[in-house]
């Protein structure tokens, strides 16, 4: 019995030092290819406080690679050269910052300033993943340092869990690094950035002006700012309109369509749409796509805002409230000069703001115009918003009735 029983410890322990080989392979896979990330990162970041700080990681990110060779050989596996996939899960905005890049090619200006601001995209693009392969190291790594911390108790395992927490603890500097330094970088990326998603919208209405022309607007609002900007930090409640602007106006630079301006915390954008009037009915084929970049503004926020200011700062959950109509309204530019501002005026435009401020949390409310444009199933999607009478007295002009709401479904 007693030899039975000391064959199958011994058949454990090789199983067990079997997956752990695997184990730090897989984190090693991951050195392997930070190295050859960090180097090209150094190379390509126009921003010096970045390269300095990269050239410091890619120093630690060889170490590791070494206590992991070092490891692995010890416990009588082969160290691997393999490299993984470090994007693998990258954010959906990465997607977003690709399409808008592409397409501000098309709208560059003499000074050269979509040139530069592509640059300061990309660089945000990079920023947002280095950020995320951080976090999965860490979450590998903590991982790993479980499994050797719950295995029997050797010298050999103390030693290894020894050095699996000093490649750690160099992630978390690093993690670290990025929370506290990743808002200064913002801050001068970011005005250029928006400027140019605002262009793209002057740029387009320049040839229509003193017009009307069918449009859908969008109102997208954040939630409760009023109450946090009584409560938080200044430089708290900048950051968040910042990326609460930022990430919405790419959402909507990813549907084709274009951002008109920023008031207060609120993203007021529109889509281009053709109208055939045929016995009071109105077509918007944008309606649809209209809706779509909705929800993509609500899910940015929830998936891609909120893991990262709320679980990482600390920063408060964020929601956002989203109004649509559709209809014609007047363009009009402020002054002579090309580069005057243009602004849109309509009936629209206003009711667009009012189906806002009735709209809850996360929800995405629209008017008849849009509703009637859908398909039947996204119409099945939602339902008419029912008010007290006081409190709604915008009227069809079709048919002078009260101008139906409707809200997206829980």
């Amino acid at each position: 019995m007693s030899n039975s029983k000391n064959y199958d410890n011994n058949k454990n322990n090789v199983q067990s030092k079997s997956n752990l080989v695997k184990d730090l392979n897989k984190i090693l896979s991951v050195e392997n290819a930070s190295v050859d990330r960090l180097m090209s990162r150094i190379a390509g970041t126009p921003i010096q406080e970045i390269k300095i700080r990269l050239k410091q990681h890619l120093l630690e990110t060889r170490i590791q690679k070494k206590r992991l060779q070092r490891i692995i050989a010890e416990l009588g596996g082969k160290p691997t050269d393999a490299k993984a996939d470090l994007l693998k899960a990258s954010p959906p905005t990465t997607i977003t910052l690709r399409k808008s890049i592409t397409k501000t090619k098309e709208f560059e200006t003499e000074d050269n300033e979509s040139n530069n601001s592509i640059l300061e995209e990309k660089e945000l693009m990079k920023i947002k993943q280095d950020f995320t392969i951080e976090a999965d190291e860490l979450a590998i790594y903590e991982s790993l340092i479980g499994v050797v911390q719950a295995s029997t108790h050797t010298q050999q395992q103390y030693e290894i869990k020894s050095s699996l927490e000093k490649s750690m603890q160099e992630e978390e500097s690093m993690a670290y690094w990025y929370k506290i330094h990743t808002p200064l970088i913002l801050d001068s990326l970011w005005p250029r950035m928006i400027h140019t998603s605002m262009r793209r919208g002057q740029n387009f209405l320049f040839g229509y002006t003193r017009y009307k022309i069918p449009l859908i607007i969008i109102y997208a609002d954040l939630v409760s700012s009023t109450s946090m900007s009584m409560s938080l930090p200044v430089d708290m409640l900048v950051t968040i309109i910042r990326a609460f602007t930022y990430e919405v106006s790419h959402v909507v630079d990813s549907f084709d369509g274009y951002v008109l301006k920023y008031v207060g915390d609120a993203v007021i954008s529109f889509f281009p749409s053709h109208v055939l009037i045929k016995n009071n009915e109105d077509t918007y084929p944008a309606s649809d796509k209209s809706i779509e970049c909705g929800k993509s503004m609500i899910n940015i926020i929830r998936e891609v805002v909120n893991p990262r200011l709320n679980k990482i700062y600390g920063y408060p959950e964020l929601f956002t409230k989203i109004g649509i109509d559709a209809g014609e309204s007047a363009v009009v530019q402020y002054g002579y000069e090309k580069n005057s501002p243009i602004d849109l005026l309509g009936y629209s435009m206003n009711i667009a703001a009012k189906i806002t401020s009735l709209t809850g949390a996360n929800k995405i409310s629209i008017g008849e115009n849009v509703y009637k444009s859908l398909d039947h199933k996204t119409q099945r999607e939602f339902h008419e918003l029912s008010m007290p009478d006081n409190r709604w007295k915008y009227i069809n002009y079709g048919t002078d009735k009260p101008y139906k709401v409707y809200t997206l479904n829980t």
